[in-house]
């Protein structure tokens, strides 16, 4: 895997383009957490995981806007290496326990029911729940971005 940062990666994305982009949103991230990244990464590549979630929580705890259409995420391994780089297409807000088959489907995990979904994000944000101050995880929003891979290397 070569070693380009992720500022090179964009680079080179960007001359795949008939014109630079002009002012791009671009986060820099991995999928997920280090335990869960690659494992991600695979689903974002293959083209089974077209979307992500998260708490809206998680983003005004830290000061983070949410998601908008037409931002960037140049996705990372688990080493940091630059893997592909995807376009948020559409942006979703539910209560967790509203999360419909299509947002657990586009996620790509598991066996793509909401069950698998429900559960898979339950472990993931319990242990940060004390310190959000989240007491029932089913009444707190969660904010939902699909994505398209528009390159990869």
């Amino acid at each position: 895997m070569s070693s380009l940062t992720p500022e090179e990666f964009w680079d080179l994305y960007e001359e795949t383009l008939d014109e630079k982009l002009d002012h791009p949103h671009i986060e820099i991230s991995i999928a997920g957490n280090a335990e869960i990244a690659d494992e991600l990464l695979a689903l974002y590549l293959s083209g089974k995981k077209s979307a992500g979630s998260g708490l809206v929580k998680d983003y005004e705890l830290a000061g983070d806007p949410l998601p908008e259409v037409d931002n960037f995420w140049i996705i990372l391994d688990s080493k940091n290496n630059p893997r592909c780089i995807v376009k948020t297409i559409a942006v979703e807000i539910n209560k967790f326990s509203d999360i419909s088959k299509k947002i657990a489907e586009a996620e790509g995990e598991g066996d793509l029911s909401v069950e698998y979904w429900k559960k898979a994000h339950r472990d993931f944000f319990t242990p940060y729940l004390n310190d959000w101050g989240i007491v029932d995880l089913d009444d707190e929003d969660v904010v939902t971005e699909f994505y398209e891979v528009v390159f990869q290397k």
